[in-house]
């Protein structure tokens, strides 16, 4: 497999089908160094030199074959980074089949992504070596993997109460106002000040700022 080093954006550069895909270096490493940690097998891992390097991508191969070769490959596989806590939290809701609410964002600051899609359904699991969490909404058969070292809030989309909430999750600071110039809608949504949505009725941008703080609002009343 001809893979190329792209150094200016720190990643490897992938042949895959007709056109290409990606890993980025630091990634290639933490899955490399998590999998020897739990296989308990320190050569998988990372040495001094291997990161951003062809050698650190085969360390990363061997690293994910190694994975699909023992009895772990079984389990679901989580982010390098992921709270247990979380982990423990996922795992529950894709054995129960309940319906959650994700919250995504940046587990150092607490700042949330203000994500509408792909963020309601309940939790699967991936086929293939290394079975990670989805997200599969209503209807569907699959889904899109979980960024679950981003995890910052997972709530429970029946009663609305927190099955997880990461200890730097702060509540996003939206307000409504009415947009001072004539434009795409009358109604603004500001986070931190800084207008994130536009709706052409207050109804719609109420029930926006309520799901962008936590509440189990549909978000077909907003979209």
């Amino acid at each position: 497999m001809n893979v190329t080093l792209n150094l200016e954006q720190r990643l490897y550069v992938i042949p895959c089908g007709d056109g290409y895909s990606c890993l980025g270096f630091d990634n290639a490493r933490d899955h490399a160094d998590q999998i020897a940690a739990r296989l308990n097998q320190p050569l998988l891992g990372f040495s001094p030199g291997d990161h951003g390097s062809l050698a650190g991508y085969a360390k990363y191969r061997a690293a994910t074959d190694a994975w699909g070769r023992s009895p772990l490959t079984q389990q679901t596989y989580f982010d390098p980074g992921t709270d247990p806590k979380a982990a423990r939290a996922l795992e529950t809701c894709r054995r129960d089949g309940r319906k959650v609410r994700l919250v995504h964002g940046n587990t150092t600051t607490g700042r949330c992504w203000l994500d509408e899609h792909d963020v309601v359904g309940r939790i699967g699991r991936s086929t293939g070596t290394m079975k990670v969490p989805l997200l599969i909404e209503a209807g569907d058969d699959g889904g899109v993997a979980i960024l679950t070292n981003c995890l910052l809030r997972l709530i429970d989309w029946e009663s609305g109460r927190d099955l997880y909430r990461h200890p730097a999750y702060r509540v996003p600071d939206l307000a409504i106002r009415r947009a001072p110039e004539e434009g795409n809608g009358p109604w603004q949504v500001l986070h931190d000040g800084t207008v994130v949505a536009r709706f052409g009725d207050i109804g719609k941008a109420g029930g926006y700022l309520a799901f962008m703080c936590g509440e189990t609002v549909e978000p077909r009343v907003f979209q």
